[in-house]
């Protein structure tokens, strides 16, 4: 099993409250996020996520079941879920913290922790670290068009 932990922050010209109010609803992060290929909101903490990538040469579909462990607004949340597929497993935390810098700028502190097992688990980090680095700088700029 691979444990991994990634953390960064960006900043964005929106109030926080917009977004919070962005972050904490999962069709808008799956809007953002390469690869999504559904989300089913089950309730307003709850959902479930179908997703196709590829790790090295493995490409297939993960299948993520995650929910709302903490939601602090217009502060913080964090996410807690598993996902399957890929002959692999992954169990995970992400989260996220707001500053608001000056008024109508964000600034959002993030974080990734999670364990991963199976075929992609055995990859490693040297595997693991670029696809991770080009998911989350697709996801941001994506995410800066979609606030503006």
């Amino acid at each position: 099993m691979a444990r991994v932990h990634y953390d960064g922050s960006f900043e964005v010209d929106k109030p926080r409250d917009v977004v919070y109010n962005f972050l904490i609803d999962p069709r808008n992060i799956a809007s953002i996020i390469p690869g999504v290929e559904s989300v089913d909101v089950i309730d307003p903490d709850n959902f479930k996520v179908k997703a196709s990538m590829g790790v090295g040469a493995i490409k297939g579909t993960i299948n993520i079941t995650a929910k709302f462990a903490e939601k602090r607004p217009p502060e913080s949340a964090k996410v807690i879920g598993r996902g399957t597929g890929m002959q692999s497993t992954m169990d995970f935390e992400i989260g996220f913290r707001l500053e608001e810098p000056s008024p109508g700028k964000t600034k959002v502190n993030w974080y990734f922790d999670g364990s991963i097992g199976g075929l992609i688990g055995s990859m490693g980090a040297r595997v693991l670290d670029p696809v991770a680095q080009r998911i989350v700088q697709d996801s941001v700029e994506k995410l800066r068009q979609r606030l503006s």
